[in-house]
């Protein structure tokens, strides 16, 4: 077995990547992070015409730091040269901060197994045998990989969102898209744009003008700049209050399938409709399930330091962290708890902790804004 290590982390996206640059800019230098894939794979998963929603700026400059950015002084504005990046482009990015802060990746070695020693250090076991051991894990698998497809029955019949590699390879037809938020919006401009036609059903309107503040829980600016040009389209359908219930095959002679809705109405689809509504409540923690306690809305509790509440030294980074009622699922938001889990884990392995939080200023309280509301 390799010699134990004071921290590894699981997950090479924004999270890990962003998680690890800061635990270099402390007294941890000890570290490995580990992925099943590559580094930035949910990203190279994206369906290739697919982009960023929150815009990137090379502003760090001047004390506003790129959105997208996992560290305060890289930017993926500058590196891409784009302000709403592609996967293929930031998973580049993701490398480059990894070589810049010369981190060491291990990776393709998917973790099968995580144990608890008695030493109260971490086990972790990969899908080739090798063992790993260290004193502070940090969960950081994200949720792209893990796509809700148990939503009604029937999901199964549907293309998950994440299962696209391009818009472009899906038949020039008429679609059913299911979901009304980010991946639906994305899908439905995708496919208007390749020639298709589309029917989207979505449960609620969040592009009302009556829209909730917190991007978090509503459509972004970006996307319903892109929906409202969309509305112009004449191939475009859009039902709203359209709560799907079940999709089904016809049955022969009859090819295709049934969406139905709990109101009664139904439609029918030629291919196989478009689920687009996100990924598995808890995303890549419910990997190690047994290792959080978990809320009645499925999120791990976490202590003010983002530490599993059952376990010392285990901590999650990325966007299923949840505080109070903040909700930490853009990069943007995220990254501002890196330097508190980073001082924890000082903390737990008996470091200094000075100066952690200097790179991204003083941490927001996490009751902040309860009714996030501004004066604009």
């Amino acid at each position: 077995m390799n010699p134990t290590r004071e921290v590894i982390i699981v997950g090479a996206g924004p999270a890990g990547v962003g998680a690890a640059a800061m635990l270099r800019r402390s007294a941890v230098q000890d570290l490995l992070v580990v992925d099943s894939h590559e580094v930035g794979a949910s990203f190279r998963r994206w369906p290739a015409e697919t982009r960023f929603i929150t815009p990137s700026f090379f502003s760090n400059p001047f004390g506003q730091i790129d959105l997208n950015a996992v560290t305060p002084d890289s930017s993926p504005a500058l590196f891409s040269g784009e302000e709403h990046p592609g996967g293929e482009r930031y998973a580049g990015y993701l490398r480059a901060v990894l070589e810049e802060y010369r981190i060491p990746v291990l990776a393709p070695a998917k973790i099968v197994k995580v144990a608890l020693l008695a030493s109260g250090n971490y086990l972790l076991t990969t899908d080739s045998g090798q063992r790993l051991e260290t004193k502070a894990l940090v969960w950081a698998t994200g949720e792209f990989q893990f796509p809700d497809r148990e939503g009604f029955p029937g999901a199964s019949l549907c293309r998950h969102y994440a299962d696209i590699g391009s818009w472009r390879e899906l038949e020039l037809d008429a679609h059913v898209v299911i979901g009304g938020y980010e991946s639906a919006v994305d899908a439905a401009v995708n496919l208007l744009e390749g020639g298709a036609a589309v029917k989207m059903l979505t449960r609620s309107a969040p592009w009302s003008t009556n829209h909730i503040s917190d991007p978090s829980i509503s459509l972004s600016p970006y996307s319903r700049e892109r929906l409202a040009k969309a509305m112009n389209n004449p191939r475009l359908e859009v039902y709203e209050d359209a709560d799907v219930c079940g999709v089904s095959r016809l049955k022969a002679p009859e090819v295709g399938y049934l969406v139905r809705a709990r109101d009664g109405r139904a439609w029918r689809a030629d291919h196989p409709p478009v689920l687009a509504t996100g990924f598995r409540c808890g995303g890549g923690a419910t990997q190690i399930a047994p290792f959080f306690a978990w809320s009645e809305d499925g999120y791990p509790r976490l202590t003010p330091e983002d530490g599993s509440t059952l376990f010392p030294g285990l901590y999650l980074v990325g966007p299923h962290v949840r505080q109070a009622q903040n909700i930490y699922c853009f990069i943007y938001k995220f990254r501002q708890r890196f330097p508190l889990v980073a001082a924890a884990i000082s903390r737990h392995l008996g470091l200094p902790v000075e100066g952690l939080l200097a790179p991204w200023a003083d941490v927001p309280d996490a009751v902040c804004c309860p009714d996030v509301g501004c004066d604009c």
